[in-house]
């Protein structure tokens, strides 16, 4: 199973808690090269500590994440990806292709939700026709699924969900637990996984030693930020524990 290591990036210019954009950098590439040198698959940056977070972001952010990934870009070989909070998939899209990143998430990209930043409609036409638009078809859009964090607006089968992401061209499924750090319902991968046998299913939250390999059963992959973190940065000795119980 792919494990995909998360960077929880420092807060971005326009926020009180930014610091210094040297700071953002050199705290990214610290963690950059603790998940690669423990073994990673690939990389995940998301913006989590500009909070509270907006559903679009000014052109502040995105000239800073810019920056940030495009360092880490350059000092890894591994595949990374981006996210950016809440949902703003043309800024995820714009900076993956200026990075050359391989795939960005979408944490809402059908139904809509409530969360702390309002309600949030999820647009697939509008992510697929802007990759169209960017000629980015070459990278991935990992859908989130009843996303965590979020009150959804409509009732139905978790599986139902995946099947309609997978029909509006999400290339593959994350699914998680309720909150940053929750496993997902080990029913809720069930059920994703008989509906969609050929789906690439990734686990978005929770991920640990304990559990990693009853989350194999039905998942491709997983992405983990909060197992790897020792003190608020990636703890290689972390990763390695984690990709060690993998393999075993």
């Amino acid at each position: 199973m792919k494990i995909i290591g998360m960077i929880h990036l420092d807060s971005l210019p326009g926020y009180p808690q930014h610091k210094t954009m040297k700071s953002v950098v050199d705290n990214a590439l610290k963690d950059a090269e603790a998940l690669e040198k423990g073994g990673v698959d690939a990389i995940l940056l998301e913006n989590t500590y500009d909070d509270p977070h907006t559903k679009k972001v000014g052109a502040e952010i995105i000239a800073a994440y810019t920056a940030v990934a495009l360092e880490v870009k350059r000092a890894v070989k591994i595949p990374i990806g981006i996210c950016v909070l809440w949902n703003d998939y043309k800024a995820a899209l714009a900076i993956a292709k200026v990075v050359g990143a391989t795939f960005v998430r979408v944490p809402i990209f059908i139904e809509a939700a409530v969360t702390a930043s309002g309600i949030i409609e999820g647009e697939p036409y509008n992510v697929i026709s802007y990759r169209k638009k960017l000629d980015a078809e070459n990278i991935g859009i990992l859908a989130d699924v009843q996303v965590k964090h979020a009150g959804h607006l409509v009732t139905r089968a978790i599986e139902d969900s995946a099947m309609e992401a997978i029909d509006f061209q999400a290339d593959q499924l994350i699914i998680t637990g309720k909150r940053t750090g929750d496993s997902p319902v080990i029913d809720d991968l069930k059920r994703v996984r008989k509906a969609l046998p050929k789906a690439i299913i990734v686990v978005g939250s929770g991920t640990t030693p304990e559990n990693i390999k009853e989350l194999s059963r039905f998942a491709d992959a997983v992405i983990v930020g909060t197992f790897f973190k020792k003190k608020g940065r990636i703890d290689e000795t972390k990763v390695k524990l984690l990709i060690s119980k993998n393999s075993s």
